[in-house]
């Protein structure tokens, strides 16, 4: 059977398994089918494109066909599908944040790649960039929010959280249980944003954003409208004013290399070897 979209098709049977994302683009499709083929896995990355419950995507990944899946932030629900799966690594219910799902013989296991995706991109950049960086302010309360704490206090860095609305900042405190750690004001020597406000022109209108860059020696971005061939407004700001900018793409690496071990457990490549880290990297073309 040939499963067909617009710019291309991959080949399924009856034992085809299914990595289910809860987006990506049409480039994204191809990527990382094309990646998947180059190992020799029997397997197909597939996209939903609507919204869907936390307890529709449990039951879609705990079907016989899948393998696993990526959970994005929207509608919350790297956190709201937590109730849902048999079990969850401790790192993710510390953070609040699942962002990948395996279906070992039926049970969902659900971990968290993406603190140290962020915690390589933010090591990476403050070690290139020779900028001593003690105090940081997390712009979000998304699922990326409450991992980029955890990981700002791994690296001991000083940190809060502030956000568009504020009600929603404080309920996020709470379900991470931090809200008893006072706040305090900048300028911050970091600004770690965690939303999508970057793929916006007027992304400065954004509440508060603005008093936060400035007087700040470095910005982190999660989000990477670059991926779309779109403009990335925030780093196009911090190139204009020097500051020092650290891409979503760093952290989308380190995490999508992670992500792919878990989902890939257990197989092997055409050869019969087990499939590495360096595997993984090598075939997404990841640098």
């Amino acid at each position: 059977m040939i499963a067909k979209h617009p710019d291309y098709s991959v080949s399924l049977n009856i034992q085809t398994k299914f990595i289910f994302s809860t987006s990506g683009s049409s480039s994204s499709i191809i990527k990382h089918n094309d990646a998947i083929r180059k190992l020799g896995l029997n397997m197909v990355y597939f996209t939903i494109a609507d919204e869907v419950t936390p307890e529709g995507y449990a039951a879609l990944l705990r079907s016989p066909i899948a393998r696993g899946g990526a959970v994005t932030g929207r509608g919350g629900l790297k956190s709201s599908i937590i109730p849902f799966l048999d079990e969850v690594e401790p790192l993710a219910l510390k953070t609040r944040a699942v962002n990948t799902i395996v279906n070992n013989s039926g049970r969902l296991c659900g971990y968290n790649s993406d603190a140290i995706g962020l915690q390589t991109a933010l090591i990476k950049g403050i070690e290139a960039s020779g900028i001593e960086i003690k105090t940081a302010v997390i712009y979000g309360n998304g699922g990326v929010s409450g991992v980029a704490f955890q990981v700002l206090l791994e690296l001991g860095i000083k940190a809060t959280m502030v956000g568009r609305d504020a009600d929603r900042v404080l309920e996020k405190k709470k379900q991470l249980g931090i809200e008893h750690i006072p706040h305090f004001d900048g300028p911050y020597d970091l600004v770690v944003d965690a939303t999508p406000v970057s793929a916006n022109p007027d992304f400065l209108n954004a509440p508060g954003l603005a008093k936060l860059l400035d007087g700040c020696k470095m910005v982190f971005c999660h989000n990477m409208p670059e991926k779309d061939n779109k403009i990335n407004y925030l780093e196009k700001y911090c190139m204009e004013r020097n500051l020092y900018f650290i891409p979503g793409k760093w952290m989308y690496n380190a995490q999508l290399a992670k992500q792919y071990r878990l989902l890939f457990e257990g197989y092997q490549k055409t050869d019969g070897s087990a499939i590495s880290e360096q595997d993984v990297l090598e075939t997404w073309n990841v640098k």
